[in-house]
């Protein structure tokens, strides 16, 4: 199944791929060219997961999200991994905070399933993702957290987790 279009949805802000969930794995375009905020981390285990987010979107929440917020994995997510977390923004500030960096979102194909309720089910989700029909190797995995964590139940949650292909 593919699922494209030109730009996100109206009345969406950039990263929701569609409005509605990604009931099956999909085969998608992802959006070129989406400004974003980012940190990046290396050497990352799962334990740090927290530390990196909870201080890391504080900081980048300051730069004027104009979508939701993102990870994506590099590596062995049993070992040590590289991490990039950030926000798509209108437009980069004149000045960024140290450690952050303008760029943009990775474009290209992709294979994208939504993960419905709290982060301790993504494991699933992820396993769900890579055994269907369209599965390939990823170049990295990304999770777009398409509800906010800090305003919505954990039953709640929509998590977009994409494997890039391209």
């Amino acid at each position: 199944m593919t699922d494209h279009d030109d730009d996100h949805p109206a009345g969406c802000a950039p990263l929701v791929l569609r409005a509605e969930p990604f009931a099956e794995p999909t085969l998608i375009d992802l959006p070129d060219g989406v400004p974003v905020v980012e940190l990046h981390h290396s050497g990352v285990t799962i334990a740090d997961l927290p530390r990196h987010f909870d201080s890391g979107f504080a900081t980048l929440a300051t730069l004027g999200p104009v979508g939701p917020g993102y990870a994506v994995y590099l590596g062995d997510l049993g070992a040590a991994f590289d991490l990039r977390i950030g926000f798509p923004v209108a437009a980069v500030p004149a000045e960024l905070p140290d450690g952050v960096l303008a760029t943009t979102f990775p474009a290209g194909r992709a294979l994208v399933l939504t993960h419905s309720g709290g982060f301790e089910g993504l494991g699933a989700s992820w396993g769900r993702l890579h055994s269907g029909p369209d599965a390939v190797a990823a170049t990295s995995a990304i999770e777009i957290y398409v509800s906010d964590p800090s305003i919505t139940p954990a039953a709640h949650l929509r998590t977009d987790i994409v494997a890039t292909l391209d």
